[in-house]
């Protein structure tokens, strides 16, 4: 015969154990520990025959034998049990129960019992008041079914109260294991049921409050006393804290012992952060250096902190229950009647500048900030006034308006002085300005005069001594050969000088540029150069038919001048681009380099305006001159200069240009781009 020991005590299961062990046809298969291990166990091991105590923790024993008769009907439980009540027998027969053996008797009648119920037969100790013989399980079924029916009503309306309360409620074990719980204090704690019956009381109870709970439960435990109530805090299973009003009862053996302990409890964690909150504005308002008053709608006070104490001279005692107008100075009491009629609006009014007076009689300029009381339905019932002394900043005011009007005056003084200065200033400027124009154009001028000198004059002179040595040469064999040879020199060296002469004169003033036009000269210009610096430049200008003004054309031909001579002399670049464009009202032009940049010492100084060297000074006056724009970009990778002067396509060109023209000159330039020739295309003239 195979059996099953359910019993929640240690010592009945050795004891019950320690019986069997001794019958040759007894196995003991198993133990279980509760109703729910039980029903476990007996599907694992499939008893023959289970003894199940009835009074345990998670599942009872009446619970587990209906649910092991219905998995396994084969099986018989036998009860062992403290109870001798007739209607627990009853009861016992209704789950399913074979036989029913009180534990006082365990010596006495176990063994019997076993022999029955393992035959399928009825036992029930005689303990119980019910005997062996004539047992009519149906009919003590049906005498008890009304009441079992009552009971199972009057369980479940009790169940249903339980889960369905609107506080926490559980059954707590003395030793703090929860027992049972329903489904408001899961929510409280945030666990389910299944997780909390495995834990203890103590272990969601907040450290600070553990000891004060332990001393409660030992005062009851002691028998001091049957309950007890106190809040304290929980800790969730999210580890938030919750506060919760608990109330304990005990409920009690027949011996005073604690059977197990009925927990009430109550979420009030709104209503302690609410109080929190309380505290903490009464904290804030005590501490603040301004007055806080608080008045119902007839505007008498209701509450009076420590600032307006010491603000308006009135203690607290002698304000609260008196009309605001206490402090409020007679000529100014309309303003009252105005800010409640507007209170009761709902309107909150913020910074109103206003006096008020103290106790003795002082007056005080406050900033007020008026807002609405409401209470819990949202009506307006009163008002909290916020008031800021403001008397030493309304003098301050008085002084800085003063001290400002002295300085107002003192400034439009210097002001009115600075502008006559400035008109001098912006005259003399006017006639630098004037004076530099001219210069440049003087200095303009006078190339043109000495490149026309040197090609009128020494030109020609030296074409002159260049014809006659023609004529010494074609009668050279009737010289010695030294005489011959000296022709031959002389001729070369008058040959090499009007090379020089020409270069010079174009350099001061290439005729180009007035014949021609300023794609030819800085055509011209560009192969010189290149040939002259071994740079190669790539020169890039606009597809038009109309010349510009005589004076935009020199301004532009003058800057790639004094630029393409920077780049040979500083930037170490083999390589440059003159970039020039057109667009409907401006002119714009472009020489850039690859070259080492220029210092960020140089950069800082032509960024302010400063211009530290005579070619910059040159270009800039220049682009002023004709109201345009010159920009300096430089980097490591190279540096770049452009200038944008003004120019309209209806512009007509100056009255020299116009003569030239007028004398068949031809102001139509073939749009193209072009590099620089190689050294052995170059014309004879550069």
């Amino acid at each position: 015969m195979r059996v099953l020991i359910v019993d929640d005590h240690e010592l009945i299961r050795r004891g019950v154990r320690a019986l069997l062990v001794s019958q040759p046809d007894c196995d003991v298969c198993g133990e279980a520990v509760d109703g729910q291990d039980a029903v476990q166990k007996a599907k694992e091991l499939k008893p023959d025959v289970i003894v199940m105590d009835v009074s345990m923790p998670n599942l009872n024993g009446l619970e587990a034998t209906r649910q092991i008769r219905g998995i396994l009907p084969q099986t018989e439980v036998l009860i062992l049990t403290q109870h001798q009540s007739t209607e627990m027998v009853r009861q016992a027969l209704h789950a399913g129960a074979r036989g029913y053996v009180v534990k006082s008797s365990i010596s006495k009648h176990l063994l019997a019992a076993l022999q029955k119920v393992r035959r399928h037969e009825p036992f029930f100790d005689s303990e119980t008041g019910i005997g062996n013989s004539n047992i009519d399980a149906q009919n003590v079924l049906q005498r008890t079914a009304a009441l079992e029916q009552a009971l199972r009503e009057s369980e479940e309306r009790f169940r249903s109260t339980f889960e369905r309360a609107g506080v926490g409620v559980a059954h707590v074990g003395p030793d703090g294991h929860w027992l049972w719980l329903n489904r408001k204090f899961c929510e409280i704690l945030g666990y389910d049921q299944n997780e909390l019956i495995n834990m203890r009381i103590q272990d969601v109870t907040h450290a600070e409050d553990l000891d004060a709970h332990v001393g409660q439960v030992a005062n009851v435990r002691a028998g001091l006393a049957d309950q007890y109530s106190l809040e304290k805090r929980y800790i969730r299973k999210d580890g938030s804290v919750v506060w919760a009003s608990l109330t304990v009862s005990a409920v009690r053996n027949i011996d005073r012992t604690v059977k197990y302990f009925i927990s009430v409890a109550q979420d009030i964690d709104e209503r302690k952060l609410s109080e929190q909150a309380r505290y903490t504005l009464a904290a804030i308002v005590d501490s603040s250096d301004d007055a806080i008053v608080s008045k119902n709608l007839y505007g008498v006070i209701t509450s009076w902190n420590a600032a307006a104490e010491r603000i308006f001279g009135f203690t607290a005692e002698e304000a609260v229950g008196q009309p605001v107008t206490i402090i409020i100075p007679p000529e100014l009491r309309h303003e009252e009647a105005e800010t409640l009629k507007r209170l009761k609006t709902g309107e909150r009014i913020e910074h109103f500048e206003t006096v008020r007076r103290t106790k003795s009689g002082e007056r005080l300029y406050v900033s007020l900030t008026t807002s609405p009381i409401r209470d819990s339905e949202g009506r307006v019932v009163g008002a909290s006034k916020i008031a800021r002394d403001i008397s030493e900043r309304k003098q301050t005011e008085v002084r800085l308006q003063k001290a400002h009007d002295e300085l107002e005056q003192r400034v439009a003084a210097r002001t009115a002085e600075l502008q006559e200065k400035n008109k001098e200033l912006v005259k003399q400027t006017d006639v630098v300005r004037e004076l530099s124009g001219r210069l440049l154009r003087m200095q303009d001028e006078e190339r043109r005069h000495i490149a026309r000198e040197l090609h009128d004059s020494v030109g020609q002179l030296l074409a002159s001594i260049s014809m006659n040595i023609s004529s010494v040469s074609k009668e050279k064999g009737k010289l010695s050969l030294a005489a011959a040879r000296c022709v031959e020199e002389n001729a070369s060296l008058i040959e090499q000088v009007s090379r020089e002469i020409r270069t010079m004169s174009h350099l001061l003033h290439p005729p180009l540029l007035d014949e021609v036009g300023l794609e030819s000269a800085l055509s011209w210009y560009v192969e010189g150069f290149a040939e002259r610096s071994k740079i190669n430049v790539a020169l890039e200008l606009p597809s038009v038919e109309q010349r510009m003004p005589r004076e935009l054309e020199l301004c532009l031909f003058r800057i790639v001048q004094e630029c393409l001579t920077n780049i040979h002399r500083h930037s170490e670049s083999s390589t440059a681009m003159v970039r020039i464009s057109r667009a409907p009202a401006e002119v714009k032009l472009e020489v850039e380099d690859r070259g080492k940049g220029i210092a960020q010492e140089t950069q800082s100084r032509i960024s302010s305006g400063e211009t530290p060297g005579v070619g910059l000074r040159g270009m800039r006056e220049r682009v002023r001159q004709l109201g345009g724009q010159l920009e300096v970009r430089s980097d490591d990778k190279g540096t770049v200069v452009i200038a944008v002067l003004p120019f309209s396509e209806t512009q007509t060109p100056s009255a020299d240009m116009r003569e030239h023209l007028e004398a068949g000159g031809s102001d139509r330039s073939e749009p193209k781009t072009r590099a620089t020739r190689s050294p052995d295309t170059l014309p004879q003239s550069v």
